[in-house]
């Protein structure tokens, strides 16, 4: 009779919990919401950073990974728990409580402040999200106290900087509301983008209902990474610190491969999926597989560990770029299935097609290539280093458009060309290098979205 009382409590407990919870999210203005949201971004990608498998690492340290110093991504941890206890105090403000619900807040702290068993019961007594989320704050306290003292060590192990992980994710466990925030996935701010009228008019084209509902799941999962590359490029446009954004990579890497079983283990198999479906969802998958091995296999590797600022800059624009564009691509794709006219640019202002990206790309690599051709024609060693500045300009911006095989060609054939001995040696080198530009050029000419579009070589 006593278990099942207090299973019954516990069910009146839980069902009291999420109405509370889904009350207070209505409640909430636009601006908290947006807050909300940060701060289970920030939540979630610390369950992410700390597994391993979410990094960026090269074949090298995953090789080594038992040896490897993680103190530098120690560090980068403590300023999000700083953001993170910012938007927790603003989430239980005064201002966010209303007046007399703030005093009652204080009033019910001071007591249990004041009891012997004050911990047990800040943990069980989480009557409102309020409690939950001043309770995660003084656990983020303690947490960065310890994270400091860690900080000043010359080393930090695998298995010190995952156990690291697992208190601060047991800690934020205990949150009840946080927990329920995390479970349901917040959407709200994705919401915005099925209001597009020229989208909602697809979606309400699909005819088979569980076909249509995952449509938008695979939709709001694509927007949900989308916005958490916003962040990303807030930083980016107002010159804040970016090596947070490592643990926004990390999250988004985790997610994406989820997204990623879902569109080859669910949308794939759906039987009512259109003829031209099938199609679009592998094209998805592949351009996804391929950029997350450009930015996770070889442009954020060793980022943790970068001290200047204009590679670290070049990076986190490298791989917010190559996420941004891909996302958006698969979402027009996907999108195209049930409506083939839809624009993209109707839904996202930077929004860059196919056919545009692959006429800058040939563009460019025309115009490294006649740099080349003519030193190749009137050799000076003056002109190297103004050559190479071409080279590393390409290498920074347009080579992310290339396919993935052809990283390591160009730079392996860059370096050759930075470290000739002589004028002879540079001649040689470049004289490769633009053999292999000629080659990539012809391949970009194949490519179908550009059948229509004849290049004449310019002049440069």
């Amino acid at each position: 009779m006593l278990c099942a009382e207090q299973s019954m409590n516990e069910i009146r407990a839980e069902t009291y919990s999420k109405t509370s919870f889904r009350s207070w999210l209505d409640n909430l203005c636009k601006e908290d919401r947006a807050k909300l949201f940060e701060l289970e971004m920030w939540i979630k990608s610390f369950d992410c950073f700390f597994r391993i498998k979410n990094h960026p690492l090269s074949e090298q340290e995953q090789n080594d990974i038992v040896s490897k110093n993680f103190i530098e991504e120690l560090k980068i941890t403590k300023n999000v728990m700083l953001r993170m206890s910012y938007l927790a105090n603003e989430l239980i403000s005064a201002e966010s409580l209303g007046a007399n619900r703030f005093d009652r807040y204080i009033e019910a702290k001071l007591c249990w402040a004041h009891s012997a068993e004050s911990s047990l019961e800040t943990t069980l007594w989480q009557t409102r999200p309020e409690e939950s989320l001043a309770l995660l704050n003084e656990s983020l306290t303690d947490l960065r106290v310890l994270i400091d003292e860690l900080a000043n060590l010359p080393k930090l192990s695998l298995q010190a900087f995952t156990s690291i992980g697992k208190i601060v994710n047991r800690e934020i466990k205990r949150c009840r509301y946080i927990e329920l925030l995390l479970a349901q996935n917040y959407y709200r701010p994705q919401l915005d983008y099925l209001a597009n009228s020229f989208l909602s008019k697809a979606i309400n084209a699909i005819e088979d209902e569980v076909l249509r509902k995952e449509i938008v799941k695979v939709l709001l999962d694509f927007f949900r990474l989308l916005k958490y590359l916003d962040f990303v490029a807030v930083n980016l446009a107002y010159d804040r610190p970016l090596k947070d954004s490592l643990l926004i990579f990390s999250l988004i890497y985790s997610e994406t491969q989820l997204l990623l079983e879902y569109l080859e283990n669910r949308l794939l198999k759906n039987p009512n999926l259109p003829p031209n479906g099938s199609n679009a969802i592998d094209g998805c998958t592949y351009a996804l597989q391929m950029d997350l091995k450009k930015v996770f296999g070889r442009e954020l590797v060793g980022f943790a560990h970068l001290n200047q600022a204009p590679p670290i800059y070049t990076k986190v624009e490298n791989s917010h770029g190559l996420l941004r564009d891909c996302f958006q691509q698969s979402v027009v794709s996907i999108v195209q299935i049930f409506q083939p006219d839809f624009d993209g640019t109707q839904l996202f202002e930077t929004f860059q097609t196919k056919l545009e990206q692959s006429l800058r790309l040939r563009m460019d690599i025309w115009r490294l290539l006649c740099q080349l051709r003519k030193f190749e024609q009137a050799p000076d060693e003056n002109k190297l280093p103004t050559l190479i500045e071409h080279m590393t300009v390409f290498r920074d911006t347009s080579l992310k458009s290339l396919m993935y095989k052809d990283w390591d060609d160009y730079e392996r054939l860059m370096e050759q060309s930075i470290t000739a001995r002589n004028l002879d040696e540079s001649i040689k080198a470049i004289h490769i290098f633009s053999t292999f530009l000629e080659a990539l050029l012809g391949q970009i000419n194949l490519r179908a979205v550009i059948a229509n579009h004849p290049f004449d070589y310019p002049e440069l």
